[in-house]
């Protein structure tokens, strides 16, 4: 038992004697940090959600508007009339609606005898526009376009079937005599005549130029003048004083005469053509034409390469959301369905138009029903 005493108090001894030297040792050490103020509830310090959510609002409304601005710049194809109105000063006469697939031989005509759809209104359109431009006396429409598959050819013979119902007497003239579309648009027979033949001839009588003319054709008031024969040398041909003479007896026996020319961008034969029209018409296409072509355009307009350059927008797709207020033909249009002339409008055919089935001048049938 003094054993054990001895031990225990050995080892108490020990345990007392590292106790002060802990507290001895905790005196000496100085305090790193000191509260200076107590903690307060306060709330979120960091990140600023105002700031995150002004950042987020900017780039929201930035990356669209880059997209946006960076497609515009990029896209090298005139989209509508406001890309005409920004890339030329010159006159847009009309927007012809984008036309059906396959558009050849008659198919190519859309403008029909009673009938009544956005594309004959469109050239009707064209056509009203064309009499305040035409003066009197001016009766050669000369019909072109920058390059290829903008819809000259489609324009100009549309234009001329629409003249034609209005009673005039109108003659279309093939003289895109490099690559002549007029026989196989209007399904005419191929047997080389046109106006090459008289051309090349030195004769200034309107019979042998009548020889070379196909009459009535889908019109009794529309004539045509193709090309005829493709010569080894067309723009010679087409600067000889023949060209003058063959125009100028056109005149003298028809009321309008359309020229359907080649591309001014490929070949120079449209210049020379030129000095025998009253007026041009330039047909460009929607998503098709490049911008760059409008250098050239108000190139030949500011040197008066031409006589009275006007513009015609081809192709217009209507499908599109930015044509349903603008072109009339929309949901909402002045043809549309909620409309002056649409299915609830003052002329709709639904129950409540004003001349509907239950509107103000409703037959005395429908009112008695």
């Amino acid at each position: 038992m003094s054993r054990q005493q001895e031990i225990k108090a050995n080892l108490y001894l020990m345990l007392l004697q590292k106790r002060e030297e802990n507290y001895i040792s905790l005196a000496s050490t100085a305090a790193k940090a000191r509260i200076i103020d107590s903690p307060q509830r306060i709330g979120k310090v960091s990140p600023k959600s105002s700031i995150i959510w002004l950042i987020a609002l900017i780039l929201g409304m930035a990356f669209p508007v880059g997209i946006v601005f960076l497609s515009d710049l990029l896209r090298f194809r005139i989209g509508g009339r406001e890309d005409l109105e920004k890339l030329t000063k010159l006159n847009v006469l009309a927007d012809i609606p984008l036309a059906a697939k396959g558009v050849d031989g008659e198919k190519a005509l859309v403008v029909r005898e009673n009938s009544n759809n956005s594309m004959e209104e469109a050239f009707r359109g064209l056509r009203t526009n064309l009499r305040f431009i035409l003066e009197s006396g001016e009766k050669v429409i000369l019909c072109t376009s920058c390059i290829p598959g903008e819809g000259k050819t489609f324009v100009s013979t549309n234009l001329a079937m629409s003249l034609a119902l209005m009673g005039k007497k109108v003659v279309v003239v093939g003289l895109d005599i490099r690559k002549p579309r007029l026989v196989k648009l209007f399904g005419l027979p191929s047997d080389k005549k046109g106006i090459t033949t008289f051309l090349s001839g030195d004769s200034k009588s309107f019979d042998v130029l009548d020889d070379q003319i196909v009459h009535g054709v889908v019109n009794k008031n529309l004539d045509v003048l193709p090309a005829g024969v493709i010569p080894p040398n067309p723009s010679e041909l087409l600067s000889r004083e023949q060209l003058e003479c063959a125009i100028n007896l056109l005149k003298e026996h028809y009321d309008y005469v359309m020229l359907d020319t080649p591309p001014l961008a490929l070949v120079s034969d449209t210049l020379a053509i030129g000095r025998v029209a009253n007026m041009a018409i330039l047909v460009c296409r929607a998503d098709y034409s490049p911008r760059s072509n409008f250098d050239i355009i108000n190139s030949l307009s500011a040197e008066g390469k031409l006589p009275k350059i006007n513009l015609v927008l081809n192709g217009v797709d209507m499908r599109k959301k930015k044509y349903g207020y603008y072109y009339g033909y929309g949901k909402y249009g002045k043809y549309g369905r909620y409309a002056r002339y649409g299915k609830y409008g003052k002329y709709g055919y639904g129950s409540y138009g004003v001349y509907g089935h239950y509107g103000e001048h409703t037959s005395r049938e429908h009112t008695e029903k």
